[in-house]
């Protein structure tokens, strides 16, 4: 998905004594030693909008910087604040923006840094204090753009702890090359100018034309669609002016959609953070922008689709050109496996399965069956019952993993397990973003939903 290759898995970071990826300059003499290690920060992307500069829960139409954190947290820490700084390349502080977990008093300078552990927030907003932590853990960063998220900029993190300040070493800005969301944009055409369907904020006749588009889309899984926006640009896909919205905050005229005679997008809702809809399977949607004057033969357009896993996008389409519109008919090219927590029912590419064992939770860590994982990934799972190994094989990828042994192995290398492999009910289970990620898969969860995918396809820019 981004430079530093999102595909990399978090077990070969656990490998690292110190982060090496893109970083320049640690700067320890700005740095408390702590007995916690950094083991992985990493820019991941700019491709959702789910945060404000003070809320973690509102969107406010700008994408969000993402980032990863993944460190040692030993037997106990205490982590009362963490900020987000710029720096260049040397790692010297450069003021292009911050961001913050907590601000200590008015005036404090600087705009919300939102930190998601395992798919759920842990500062809706600033707070003084995130938590104690222990063992290895995992934090997804999100920091609503401040004009300081643009290529060239580095960036680290500085966590007052019980232990200390840690300051981790820089990561660049990264563009997304490759989205995880598992739907693919079979369509994106031009049909006509001379269409009325829909007004600036309601969908209905206004007497004036509209840009009429064609939108059609395949969803791997069952997917939330959080927004859809067209955008007016170049022919290299560049912004212009001319941005027409669903239901998100920001700056934009209605785009007013429909499925054959039902109408989806009536008007703004109130509630930004109300999704488009939830949908699975194909479908064919016919797409209106009341006309602005911006609609016009000659001019480029791009249509993204934001959903729960990330966004999509096609290649500009300029209007009235038949030879440019956005066809594409080639295979998914990607698969999708959804499980519930405490289910037995999953899906593999919308086939129902069931399951000898449901997912559960242990010690704040999912278990999955590793045999019904491993073989919808497309892994050969092995059982070696005298060494209690079990053995995933995928490609030039093996993973080996021992019963009760916090040790396992990536093509040989040993890698620490927060939480080991367990036999529950005769059947082995497994920490699913281990087995997952070092398959080179992403996992995703949603209140209780887990959706594991290699879909990778063409991303926001």
């Amino acid at each position: 998905m981004i430079s530093n290759k999102l595909k990399l898995a978090i077990t070969c970071s656990l490998l690292m004594s110190s982060m090496t990826m893109g970083s320049g300059a640690f700067a320890a003499d700005k740095a408390i030693e702590t007995g916690s290690q950094i083991k992985e920060f990493v820019y991941l992307d700019k491709e959702l909008d789910r945060i404000s500069q003070v809320s973690a829960s509102t969107p406010d139409g700008t994408r969000d910087g993402h980032l990863r954190l993944l460190m040692d947290a030993g037997e106990g820490l205490d982590i009362q604040s963490i900020t987000l700084r710029t720096a260049d390349s040397k790692g010297n502080e450069t003021s292009q923006g911050i961001w913050k977990t907590w601000k200590s008093e008015a005036g404090d300078i600087g705009t919300l840094l939102a930190v998601v552990q395992d798919g759920k927030s842990i500062n809706e907003t600033f707070q003084a204090k995130l938590g104690t932590f222990q063992g290895i853990v995992e934090f997804e960063l999100y920091a609503s753009d401040n004009n300081g998220m643009k290529p060239g900029v580095y960036y680290y993190l500085e966590m007052v702890t019980s232990s200390g300040i840690m300051r981790t070493p820089i990561t660049p800005y990264a563009e997304n090359e490759t989205s995880y969301a598992p739907v693919a944009i079979r369509e994106f055409s031009w049909l006509d100018l001379t269409s009325d369907h829909t007004g600036i904020a309601v969908f209905g006749k206004d007497g004036t034309t509209d840009g009429h588009f064609r939108l059609k889309l395949n969803f791997a899984q069952k997917t939330e669609v959080v927004a859809v926006i067209l955008r007016a640009t170049d022919e290299k896909g560049n912004e212009a002016p001319g941005i027409w919205r669903t239901n998100r905050a920001g700056v934009g005229w209605l785009l007013g959609i429909a499925k054959g005679d039902t109408v989806i997008t009536p008007g703004f809702k109130n509630d930004v953070k109300e999704p488009v809809g939830t949908f699975q399977g194909s479908g064919v949607f016919d797409l209106y922008a009341n006309n602005n004057g911006s609609i016009k033969n000659g001019q480029h357009y791009v249509i993204e689709v934001e959903t729960t896993y990330g966004t999509v996008i096609s290649k500009p389409v300029k209007f009235g050109d038949p030879a440019s519109n956005y066809v594409n008919v080639n295979p998914l090219g990607f698969k999708s496996i959804v499980l519930t927590l405490d289910a037995i029912t999953a899906f593999v590419d919308e086939e129902q399965h069931t399951l000898d064992v449901a997912p559960f939770t242990l010690e704040g860590r999912t278990m999955v069956p590793i045999r019904f994982i491993g073989e919808a990934l497309g892994a050969k799972v092995d059982w070696n019952g005298d060494k209690n190994l079990v053995t995933l094989t995928k490609g030039d990828t093996k993973v080996e993993l021992v019963i009760d042994q916090s040790q396992a192995y990536v093509n040989g290398k040993q890698v620490m397990l927060d939480t080991p492999a367990i036999i529950r009910n005769g059947f082995t289970l497994v920490p699913v973003r281990f087995v997952s990620e070092g398959l080179k898969m992403k996992v995703f969860y949603d209140e209780g939903e887990i959706l594991i995918t290699d879909a990778k396809v063409l991303a926001v820019k």
